[in-house]
């Protein structure tokens, strides 16, 4: 649930002229792909007097079908072209807002300075050295504090706006990928031949969120589980994954910040399962996509169903995989996974760490768990497969953004 720290003064050097350029790039490549496609299928169109029947007709079907495609996936381009210039229109306005906190915390007359990771305000000076800058005015003390509360609550929120506007703009960029047609999208996944494959890849697959993304905690929350962990930073998430975390931590839906703990603790076993272990003394990579990673999703489920009960951690982690723009391969291979070890917590409620990684690792030795690799070679597209039939060297990582398959709600 931790993300890498992004401090004040990383946001207010962001240069912000890369993201217009791609944005106009992408209209560009929108522009060209529509253009190119209907003047293809013009050309088709008009062949009716020189390829006539059944096989000129389904000729021109076809090219319309293919135009349809085409005019969509242009229409796509055009979303993100859109998209990127107004996450950045946002930031702009959110950086300036930042600046503006800054330099009032600068400029104060009360010598003044912040956190760069937290954003709390504080005073160079002691409370005795501002009372005698200020004629013994004893005061001064309260005047110097009211101010750095004040300010220290504004720099906060300014610094959590550009955050949230950062997380959910990338996730809104990734979920335009969702519009793509259904038939591109099929036709890029590479469909498995082996028919058990085959079910879990389009099985194993949810819709993307109808809502905004969010960003979690809000800066009150945040504040509040800070008091018992202070590395937790805002990540962005579906309005789903948001509830289901909202009424394991926030006391406003029923939850108990002390659950954020918890939670943390679970993801970092996991993590820590996940990048030590046998598969990775072995290949390293196995981490991402291998069958380490398929062990630590299913530890990860599996603890969390011994913590907080199967239900919910299947709430969460099915709703963790709705941001969109999401690779087929990868996230059959993670609900797959997280489904194993949900199975695997249920059968052990009781059973020690130790026991349950032996018991996840037996799983993934057997065959109950998938992994991705490339079947005919690293230029082929990478493809699921249980994770006994492929050597723990040889598994491999789709693009981390990637074109969805439709959802069946696993």
């Amino acid at each position: 649930m931790s993300s890498e720290k992004i401090t004040i003064s990383t946001v207010l050097g962001w240069k912000l002229d890369s993201a217009r350029f791609a944005a106009a790039d992408a209209m560009n490549a929108g522009i060209t792909l529509e253009a190119e496609s209907l003047n293809a299928d013009k050309a088709i169109q008009g062949s009716e007097s020189y390829f006539g029947e059944a096989a000129g007709s389904a000729a021109r079907t076809m090219s319309t079908k293919l135009k349809n495609e085409a005019v969509t996936s242009g229409d796509v381009l055009d979303a993100i072209h859109k998209q990127i210039d107004t996450t950045t229109a946002e930031l702009f306005s959110d950086l300036v807002n930042l600046q503006s906190v800054v330099d009032e915390v600068e400029e104060s007359e009360w010598n003044l300075f912040y956190d760069d990771e937290t954003g709390d305000v504080k005073s160079y000076d002691s409370n005795w050295e501002t009372i005698k800058k200020n004629w013994g005015n004893p005061a001064s003390v309260a005047w110097k504090t009211a101010d750095c509360l004040r300010l220290g609550a504004s720099l906060k929120q300014a610094y959590w706006d550009v955050q949230a506007t950062d997380k959910i703009g990338a996730r809104n960029l990734a979920t335009q990928l969702e519009h793509v047609s259904q038939d591109v999208k099929l036709a890029l996944a590479g469909i498995p031949d082996d028919a058990a494959l085959r079910d879990i890849l389009l099985n194993y697959q949810v819709d993307t969120t109808k809502s905004e993304i969010v960003v979690w905690p809000d800066s009150t929350l945040l504040n509040l589980i800070r008091l018992q962990d202070l590395d937790i930073q805002p990540v962005e998430m579906t309005a789903e994954e948001k509830a289901a975390m909202d009424e394991l931590c926030n006391p406003l839906h029923g939850g108990n910040p002390l659950n954020y703990k918890k939670f943390n603790d679970i993801k970092e076993e996991a993590v820590s399962f996940g990048k030590d272990n046998k598969y990775t003394a072995v290949n390293e990579n196995s981490k991402d996509d291998g069958h380490a990673d398929a062990a630590r999703h299913a530890y990860w489920n599996a603890r969390m169903t011994q913590e907080f009960g199967a239900d919910w951690a299947k709430q969460y982690a099915s709703a963790h995989e709705m941001v969109g723009g999401n690779g087929p391969q990868r996230e059959a291979m993670d609900l797959k996974n997280n489904d194993v070890g949900r199975q695997i917590g249920l059968a052990n409620m009781n059973a020690s760490k130790d026991d349950l990684k032996t018991a996840v690792i037996a799983a993934v030795d057997k065959g109950d768990t998938v992994v991705i690799h490339s079947p005919n070679g690293d230029k082929a597209p990478a493809q699921i497969a249980f994770s006994n039939t492929v050597p723990w060297k040889d598994t491999t990582s789709p693009p981390s953004v990637d074109i969805p398959l439709p959802g069946k709600g696993k």
